[in-house]
């Protein structure tokens, strides 16, 4: 869009985030770049966190067709085609948190709510429940692969609220920030 342009790219348009949270019901936090924006592949009523990474074709979808109905066609669901006045079927909300990479391709269905801080979905993941603060997942039903950190580093990245800084401070930060990493860290944690 044309608005993005003037306010710094995708990445920082304030002006942005509120039409794809006001048209869409799309909440994209401060940072959060690529997929993220694509109204036909991120169903309404998700919320992404500050800095998140999301590739082309990542599918979140909020709802199944109706097993139980006669036909399974929306227009004997949703309303958005004109047929029925209310919802028919119940529609999930999913929660993203701070700083998630979500590789190309991967699709997330309506019985996951809630992506945790730092995790890390794999490309082509197939996400059917939800993933917890820092863990790597990959597959078809996605599996734990491993966390990214010891707990005492999640624990200091938590601490840190790294995700609430603007850019500029975020760079000022940042080589303090690298060290949460990399002083004292346990690699054998699994």
């Amino acid at each position: 869009m044309f608005i993005a342009k003037f306010e710094g790219g995708w990445f920082w348009s304030a002006t942005i985030r509120n039409i794809f949270k006001l048209y869409h019901g799309i909440d994209v936090g401060y940072g959060t770049y690529g997929g993220a924006f694509d109204t036909t592949k991120i169903a309404g009523g998700t919320v992404f966190g500050n800095y998140c990474s999301i590739a082309p074709n990542v599918y979140v979808f909020n709802g199944n067709h109706p097993l139980a109905f006669f036909s399974q066609h929306p227009i004997f669901y949703n309303p958005k085609i004109g047929f029925v006045n209310e919802e028919q079927i119940p529609r999930t909300k999913l929660i993203i948190g701070h700083d998630v990479w979500i590789g190309a391709n991967a699709i997330i269905l309506p019985s996951v709510s809630r992506i945790g801080n730092g995790a890390v979905i794999g490309a082509g993941t197939v996400v059917t429940r939800d993933v917890k603060p820092y863990e790597v997942v990959a597959g078809n039903p996605a599996r734990h692969i491993r966390y990214r950190f010891a707990p005492i580093v999640i624990d200091r990245i938590e601490k840190s609220l790294w995700w609430f800084l603007t850019k500029d401070e975020l760079q000022k930060a940042t080589p303090s920030l690298c060290k949460l990493t990399h002083e004292n860290e346990i690699r054998s944690f699994e």
